[in-house]
């Protein structure tokens, strides 16, 4: 039999609360792009070591962003290129 206290915690834990991996999810991309402070990086690591499927989702990430670099290529536009799309940026904001 579930008691009151039971019932709102399970009702607060739904809504308000972030889960674990839901927390890693967040912040992957941070750790990802090596933009994660260093307490965000010990709690990924410290969570992938235990959680495969967070684990998994970050080697998937690691390699998505590897197959991508690897097939792009920096390109130098000329100055005036890069001044006109500033400016029609900078119009439609």
């Amino acid at each position: 039999m579930e008691t009151e206290f039971t019932e709102v915690y399970q009702r607060m834990s739904d809504e308000g609360k972030e889960t674990e991996c839901e927390k890693v999810a967040n912040i992957l991309d941070l750790v990802i792009d090596g933009e994660a402070s260093s307490d965000e990086q010990h709690y990924f690591n410290s969570h992938i070591e235990e959680c495969v499927s967070c684990f998994e989702s970050h080697q998937k990430q690691k390699l998505l962003k590897s197959i991508i670099s690897g097939h792009l290529k920096r390109v130098i536009v000329p100055e005036q290129l890069a001044h006109s799309i500033k400016v029609r940026i900078q119009e439609t904001v």
